[in-house]
């Protein structure tokens, strides 16, 4: 058992995580903490850091140390960005930290900051060709992604708190000052033309895109609460931004899902966003929950874990496994095994559900997970199991896909006709994607009962599709006693002819031990 620190010295934030990595090589946050910090306050007359933000900062770091310590953790990874990195007392700085607090803190370059947001973004969000920008207190990191590879990246020195601190000088903005700091943003994103007109989703990380989520989710009265890979077409932000514009500070400090603490420079950072709508032409916001704190652990487990790869190929089964690396090997077995039946059931009767291959993967993320429930109450495990797999770190699919596939977990089980009804995450979920997903569920709840005894004796399945029926050729390992998974096989029969409207015909056969 390793326990791992990372340190993140933003311009506006001071943010520490600590990392458990297992012996199986499975790994959970236990423990993160923030501070706000405004380590590049009223620095930008002389370009030094002040003796007051410093002192915030050190205080900080010091009971972050204090912190691990208790923890018993074994390595920390501290890191500072735009603020020390701008700053012409920086070194100086760095040099009090480590006096203070013993900690080896590296002011690292824009491009390595980009670098390391992006493996934060890459490992945790499903998405191939787009625009990363992380929008901090002192600058903004913008990446182009194809291919989930970075083709272009850049460090623009503009940044929520560092706007403000330039163009505002009373409480509010005046509009002159406001069309001056929007004219200077504008200015600053159009010097690189490689993001004009480039029509790709924008994915937003830091305090500012977090922020924009809550306020649109309690405006929505979401029903996930999670922040990371959640989407907003610009029409939505728009009107955040409008709204936002047109409010004094007090008034700001009362919005459902702005921080206080982040009410004064929110302009400025929603501004910074609004240009980069307009620069790049696109309509769609993706926020990312994950940026550098977590790049910066993936940095350090693709080096120590992963051959050095710190790019994960399949991140919905890689976080999926992790989740499932915390239970008993046999759990484990089990659950990649009836993931494997399922998809082999669903490739054979595609012709009747018709589904594509993004809810193949809800499938495969539901088969995999189906049984975490049972950590909190055995008997109700399907119903925790829902809450757990979209409250879980399972990365690589949307909130709907997430919300479906905890549809296929409690499905699998038999909803009753008022959990059906009042099912916590169906709001999501349309009429048309509610149906697929009972087919699904009865695909999922046929494997479950294939491993009924938990054995792993069934060595393949044939799956014939007849105008009427559809017979399954079950070939288990010769010898076994199979009157266990025949019963609750048979028990689906009925639930099968009502979804997919034919009858469900199976066939057991022996399957020699050699074959």
């Amino acid at each position: 058992m390793k326990r791992i620190a990372f340190i993140d010295l933003g311009s506006n934030s001071v943010r520490f995580v600590i990392y458990e990595i297992s012996k199986t090589g499975s790994y959970r946050l236990i423990y993160q903490e923030k501070e706000s910090v405004r380590l590049s306050e009223n620095m930008w007359g002389t370009h030094e850091l002040t003796k007051e933000a410093m002192e915030r900062s050190l205080r900080a770091l010091k009971g972050f140390v204090h912190m691990a310590d208790a923890m018993e953790v074994d390595t920390i990874k501290a890191v500072a960005t735009a603020a020390v990195r701008l700053a012409k007392n920086g070194d100086a700085f760095i040099k009090a930290v480590k006096e203070l607090t013993g900690l080896n803190l590296e002011c690292i370059a824009g491009e390595e900051e980009a670098r390391l947001g992006f493996l934060g973004v890459i490992n945790t969000i499903g998405l191939k060709d787009f625009i990363i920008f992380d929008l901090g207190g002192a600058s903004t990191e913008v990446t182009l992604v194809k291919n989930r590879h970075i083709v272009k990246a850049v460090s623009l020195p503009i940044g929520a708190l560092t706007l403000t601190g330039t163009y505002q000088k009373g409480d509010e903005y005046t509009p002159k000052e406001l069309e001056k700091m929007t004219k200077a943003v504008k200015k600053t994103i159009k010097e690189h033309t490689w993001l004009q007109n480039i029509k790709l989703p924008l994915l937003g990380i830091g305090g500012t895109a977090r922020n924009i989520a809550k306020i649109d989710q309690r405006k929505l009265a979401y029903p996930i609460t999670k922040l990371h890979n959640y989407e907003l077409p610009y029409h939505r932000f728009h009107e955040i931004l409008e709204d936002v514009k047109s409010k004094s500070l007090e008034d700001r400090k009362k919005i459902s899902g702005l921080s206080s603490d982040r009410a004064d420079i929110i302009i400025a950072g929603l501004t910074i966003v609004d240009e980069l709508f307009n620069y790049v032409n696109t309509k769609t916001l993706v926020v990312g929950g994950c940026g550098l704190r977590e790049g910066l652990f993936y940095d350090y487990y693709g080096e120590n874990y992963l051959g050095g790869n710190s790019i994960i190929d399949d991140i919905l089964v890689h976080s999926a496994e992790n989740v499932l690396l915390g239970m008993t090997k046999h759990e484990l077995v089990h659950a990649k095994y009836i993931t494997k039946l399922a998809t082999t059931l669903y490739d054979a009767l595609e012709p009747l559900h018709k589904a594509d291959k993004n809810f193949r993967r809800c499938l495969i993320a539901a088969g995999l997970l189906h049984d975490i429930g049972k950590r909190v109450n055995y008997y109700s495990h399907a119903r925790h199991g829902c809450y757990m797999l979209v409250n879980s770190n399972l990365y690589g699919i949307s909130h709907v896909e997430q919300a479906f596939s905890a549809f296929l977990v409690m499905n699998s089980h038999g909803l009753t006709p008022k959990e059906y009804k009042n099912f916590l995450y169906g709001k999501l979920l349309d009429q048309e994607q509610r149906l697929l997903g009972q087919k699904l569920s009865i695909i999922l709840a046929i494997a479950e009962a294939l491993d009924e005894s938990h054995e792993q004796f069934i060595k393949r399945l044939e799956v014939n599709i007849k105008y009427t029926s559809v017979v399954i050729k079950v070939f288990y390992l010769e010898g076994r006693d199979v009157s266990v998974t025949k019963t609750a096989v048979e028990k689906l029969s009925k639930s099968f002819k009502k979804e997919f409207k034919k009858t469900l015909e199976i066939e057991w056969h022996e399957s020699r031990k050699e074959a």
